[in-house]
């Protein structure tokens, strides 16, 4: 045997009895006790929110034969006919089924036929948005201009998705999402007519899991009910999502914001050992902290009025106490790192978790070790810029130019390495190890703007690994200009081209101004414009083959001039 489920059983019957979407349902009965319904009409909003609920209301409303105020009176042959399935003159399509032209061309067909029962014949078009290009330029005229019988009603997720041409035809109405608080009330109400007994503390949790749409929470309400007949509770319901406990959600918040890597990592992993569903703690986790957050800032203090935090009184009294001992620095770290987290693609792995959860505690070691410049104000003028490297070839006679050996940035071809001979065995030196540039110096600086710009796309290209062709000991500041002297002429100019950007040159000037303690003029130059070839370029740089090694990252190591 079977039964209707909850949504269906508790559709609302008329405009009154929908929930959370009075500014549809007003306008609508205002339109239908008046007699100024439109022909076409557009119902656009998320899921669950009342869409075709509203639409089949309007559509008994318009063949209503004893209205009520705007609302059907549900007890009219017409009204018990619709509220049965049984009315002939209301026919729903679904548009991602009947999406194509032949469909519309049908509708166009039957639309001249007379209703059989009622006054108006009502079509509602669900998922509108499907309908293809074709289908939708097909439906144009007929969506305009209809006979006078004729309301048509399109509901859909995804307004954009829909021509503009079929939007300006139709009178638009946005549902909301719903919120929780109205939600509650109606599952309130539901439990109480189908003699659930469930606690409210459970009843708000459906109501926020939800997401805004009734219809999630009247399914889950339904599950509830089969599986715990015995009784809801908190802990059924949190079984039933796999949200794990609300104190495994509160251990870990606690562990994020006093800095205890340790105990965050622990309930991580306990959770994932337990079988928690890890999207659902990670999801659970950043509604917490949003929640610390409204109560540091939104408590009624100089900030505005007190913002309500929907959360159990215990849990509440303790996010309060929290709150009163976390700085208000980390909790707005901690809520931006842990909502990056990206979970889509490799929920069942604790790794993204974990590694967020070391970064948002480990912030006093990485702020030590972070360079002294960034302590200072922004408008602090910059240090002492480092003297410039003077170019070996003013310290070597005419007739030579000794260039230092530079590694190419990437793997010359074959050929070209054998046009370059390597340098004698005997004159190889082994280079010293690199050491970690002092803090506050240039080198530092311009490694951390580089690693910072690492994270960042611009318009073509990633930023860091443009940055990258320009070493610190090519940088020098004169006033507030800083001259960036590239190695190869397309990086530069790749560079040029994101500086261009206004997107692009935002995100490099706000770096450079972090990590330098100040705002610089960008000046873009190649190494050789920097006074390394006073003279112009010699004979053998002027020989094709030559600048093709160059530009593959070759190093001239002697040139001599006959």
């Amino acid at each position: 045997m079977t039964t209707q489920v909850y949504y269906r059983k508790w559709r609302p019957l008329s405009f009154s009895q929908v929930v959370g979407q009075e500014h549809v349902t007003t306008t609508l009965r205002q339109s239908t006790k008046q007699g100024r319904v439109s022909h076409s009409y557009l119902f656009c909003g998320p899921r669950g929110s009342g869409k075709t609920t509203s639409a089949r209301i309007l559509a008994k409303a318009v063949n209503c034969l004893a209205l009520q105020d705007g609302d059907p009176c549900n007890a009219c042959t017409i009204c018990q006919t619709i509220n049965d399935g049984r009315f002939m003159d209301i026919i729903e399509l679904d548009a991602a089924s009947n999406r194509g032209i032949d469909e519309i061309r049908d509708i166009r067909e039957k639309v001249n036929f007379s209703p059989v029962q009622g006054s108006k014949k009502v079509y509602i078009i669900d998922e509108a948005h499907m309908l293809t290009d074709a289908a939708s330029n097909a439906f144009l005229k007929t969506l305009e201009e209809p006979p006078s019988h004729v309301i048509f009603i399109l509901c859909t997720t995804e307004t954009q998705k829909i021509l503009g041409t079929i939007v300006s035809r139709c009178q638009r109405y946005d549902f909301r999402r719903i919120p929780s608080d109205l939600i509650n009330q109606r599952l309130e109400e539901i439990s109480k007519e189908e003699g659930v007994a469930a606690d409210t503390d459970a009843l708000r949790l459906v109501s926020r899991y939800s997401a805004g749409s009734l219809r999630d929470a009247e399914n889950l309400l339904e599950q509830l009910a089969v599986s715990y007949s015995e009784g809801v509770g908190i802990k059924q319901v949190e079984e039933l999502l796999g949200l794990g406990h609300s104190e495994r959600w509160l251990d870990l918040v606690t562990g994020l914001l006093t800095g205890d890597a340790s105990g965050a990592l622990g309930v991580i992993n306990q959770a994932a050992w337990d079988g928690t569903d890890l999207r659902q703690l990670h999801r659970q986790t950043l509604e917490l902290m949003r929640s610390a957050m409204l109560l540091q800032w939104g408590s009624g203090g100089p900030s505005g009025p007190e913002t309500p935090v929907d959360l159990p009184e215990e849990t509440l009294t303790q996010m309060k106490q929290l709150v009163s001992q976390a700085p208000g620095w980390r909790i707005i770290r901690a809520l931006k790192l842990w909502g990056e987290v990206n979970m889509r693609y490799d929920a069942p792995s604790t790794l993204p978790l974990e590694l967020a959860a070391v970064e948002i505690c480990d912030y006093e070691a990485s702020a030590a070790s972070a360079p002294a410049v960034q302590s200072q104000p922004a408008a602090a003028p910059s240090p002492a810029p480092a003297a410039p490297r003077q170019p070996p070839s003013r310290q070597a006679p005419p007739s030579a130019k000794a260039l230092e050996p530079r590694p190419p940035a990437r793997t010359a071809p074959a050929t070209a390495q054998r046009d370059v001979p390597p340098m004698p065995a005997q004159n190889r030196t082994e280079s010293p190890p690199a050491s970690a540039p002092e803090p506050g110096s240039l080198a530092a600086n311009w490694a951390a703007t580089v690693k910072t710009l690492g994270r960042h796309k611009g318009k073509k290209y990633n930023l860091g690994a443009l940055m990258r062709d320009c070493r610190s000991d090519d940088i020098t500041i004169e006033g507030d200009t800083l001259t960036l002297a590239f190695a190869h002429r397309a990086h530069m100019e790749r560079m040029q081209e994101e500086l261009a950007d206004p997107s692009g040159k935002q995100q490099v000037d706000s770096v450079v101004s972090e990590n330098f303690g100040g705002n610089y003029t960008l000046r873009l130059t190649l190494m050789d414009d920097k006074g390394e070839n006073s003279n112009g370029p010699s004979s053998s740089q002027s020989s094709p083959l030559v600048r093709v090694a160059l530009g593959m990252g070759a190093r001239i190591i002697e040139e001599v001039v006959e």
